[in-house]
């Protein structure tokens, strides 16, 4: 996800994670090698508060990690 406000720790080579939006929905793409890594700090407070606010338009974000799926 390009956004300016993000710091480098969101880089996906520094986070194991990649995020994209499609429509009303936030995809966060977990690498498999660090499946926790999106419940740590910052990333699950930043999550949280985007899940908050998508959901005032319908939307959410949900959580890949191998075959494992968690809507926030």
């Amino acid at each position: 996800m390009t956004d300016e406000g993000l710091g480098e720790g969101w880089e996906p080579s520094r986070s194991h994670m990649m995020i994209y939006r499609q429509g009303p929905q936030i995809t966060v793409l977990v690498d498999p090698d660090h499946p926790d890594i999106w419940r740590s700090e910052p990333y699950h407070t930043q999550l949280r508060a985007w899940a908050d606010e998508a959901e005032l338009d319908g939307g959410y974000v949900i959580v890949f990690w191998q075959d494992d799926v968690f809507k926030i």
